[in-house]
């Protein structure tokens, strides 16, 4: 028994780590980073990108490419999800590439996002979120999302396109406010991307202003050749779950053509535990193999 005991003792000396401190940082292999200046609204963003695998200097394969919200959360969940999905190729080929503010922290993103991911301005929504949060009122200025929008036209997707050999079909996918700015790039620029995924969108902004829009384009659409995903977290209340289900029915009932649109509610999960899953099913149902 002692030897035995003493066996188990030498056994953990050997396999436990010397130094746990200054072990390396684990790091996502085959995955870039940039750091850019966007002319169109002058603010510093970074960008993850994930080629596909296989992907190799001069080739001439070119490649879609999926911009993603909110890029410190969404991009390590897309790359594992897409490298699960990978062991049987589930998965048409695809760049992935997270857009994010250059340095992280909770006050930072929470600032950024809500300025660049609002496509309007409510002065009052501002004020009772910087009290919530115990932000400075002064920080938290919403309506940007225009601006945004530019930045990504005119700067930041010139530029993955640029460094990599990309073709013009882009999606575009975002959760919370991110999928509210994604709905609304939908309308405001159906010429800039061709997949979506929209996922547990604020719809309530400045008294369910994205209903108004749609409805705008409607009035002047008859074509909305894109494929959309709707996503939501059953638990995630009443301010998110019905205007979802409704925002899905007012495209549904428009007979737009070319639209494809699916709709997921994620039984049991929240705001925030139903990230990982809506990011697998937005790769899942926007690149997903055809069979």
């Amino acid at each position: 028994m002692l030897r035995q005991l003493a066996s188990c003792i030498l056994s953990f000396v050997l396999i436990a780590p010397v130094n746990a401190q200054g072990a390396p940082p684990v790091t996502l292999a085959g995955t870039q980073q940039y750091d850019l200046k966007a002319t169109a609204n002058g603010r510093e963003y970074r960008l993850y990108v994930a080629p596909p695998v296989g992907y190799v200097r001069g080739d001439t394969t070119r490649y879609p490419v999926l911009y993603l919200l909110d890029g410190h959360f969404s991009f390590p969940a897309a790359v594992s999800a897409r490298e699960y999905m990978g062991l049987f190729r589930e998965l048409e080929d695809v760049i992935i590439v997270g857009v994010a503010a250059r340095e992280y922290s909770f006050t930072s993103w929470f600032i950024d996002r809500w300025r660049d991911y609002t496509p309007s301005r409510d002065t009052a929504t501002d004020s009772t979120f910087a009290t919530q949060y115990k932000l400075a009122v002064e920080t938290v200025r919403s309506g940007g999302g225009r601006d945004f929008l530019q930045a990504l036209r005119n700067d930041l997707i010139p530029f993955i396109d640029t460094a990599y050999r990309t073709t013009g079909d882009r999606g575009l996918s975002g959760h919370s406010l991110g999928g509210l700015f994604t709905a609304y790039a939908l309308f405001a620029a159906p010429d800039l991307f061709q997949r979506y995924g929209v996922n547990s969108p604020s719809l309530w902004w400045k008294g369910s202003e994205m209903f108004a829009t749609e409805s705008a384009f409607a009035a002047t659409h008859r074509a909305l050749p894109k494929r959309v995903l709707l996503t939501v977290g059953a638990n995630e209340g009443a301010s998110m779950v019905p205007p979802m289900a409704k925002f899905a029915g007012v495209l549904g009932s428009r007979g737009y053509q070319g639209l494809v649109l699916d709709t997921v509610v994620f039984q049991g999960e929240s705001h925030t535990s139903v990230g990982p899953a809506m990011m697998a099913r937005t790769l899942r149902v926007l690149y997903g193999k055809r069979r």
